[in-house]
């Protein structure tokens, strides 16, 4: 059965992918821009973590900016409500024998990710991994191919999310620069640009599971 994940992404883990070092081979120093604060603790621990830093999108209303203007990566993903991890990135397309986890009956959900800057009050921005299902992404195509809207780099976001399960809803509302007062928040310098731009993750690092170990998950969970 497909299901779809736009309700689950709140409080659920989602695929693990490794940080990209930048043109000299290595991660920037998220010290040299930092200010203090709460997402200073996070900013240090983005640099120091091998994994992209999911944004959580909660009922509080969250400040983000779009790094591009086009989502990072976009693949299958299986969830399989199991002990241990749960998510895991269809094989179909990536391997010529197939996905086991496919072949048990299982249907994967697409999934898509983003590069964003979380903005907090007074703090440096933190890159974020904003990772989307099908509804919201059409959601941001849209407003992505509206001048009035897009591109998304164009302006400033609040993301909140609303409801919970299959009833829930991510809303997303332009904020415009000018209004950036209004959040306590201020536009990024050059600096701390090209220091998002530096730790901005990229589709080659996505996690791709072992077949052997899919094989052994399907036989568990679903008896092939």
């Amino acid at each position: 059965m497909t299901r779809d994940y736009d309700e689950e992404e709140t409080t659920t883990p989602t695929t693990e992918v490794t940080r990209k070092p930048n043109a000299s081979g290595n991660t920037p120093r998220a010290s040299r821009i930092v200010r203090g604060g709460w997402t200073a603790v996070d900013a240090v621990k983005n640099a120091d973590s091998p994994f992209a830093q999911r944004l959580r999108v909660t009922e509080e209303v969250q400040l983000i900016q779009f790094i591009d203007d086009e989502p990072y990566a976009a693949w299958r993903q299986h969830w399989v409500e199991r002990t241990g991890q749960k998510s895991f990135t269809c094989l179909a397309d990536l391997d010529e024998r197939g996905c086991p986890l496919c072949e048990a009956g299982d249907r994967p959900s697409l999934r898509f990710a983003f590069n964003v800057a979380l903005l907090t009050p007074g703090e440096a921005p933190v890159n974020k991994s904003l990772e989307v299902g099908p509804r919201v992404i059409d959601q941001l195509k849209n407003f992505h191919n509206t001048p009035h809207t897009g591109p998304l780099t164009k302006h400033y976001w609040a993301i909140s999310r609303t409801g919970k399960g299959a009833t829930s809803a991510t809303n997303l509302q332009v904020v415009r620069e000018r209004d950036l007062a209004e959040w306590k928040c201020e536009p990024a310098d050059e600096q701390i640009s090209v220091y998002l731009k530096h730790n901005a993750y990229t589709a080659d690092v996505i996690s791709i599971p072992n077949r052997a170990d899919l094989v052994r998950i399907a036989a568990e969970e679903f008896g092939n």
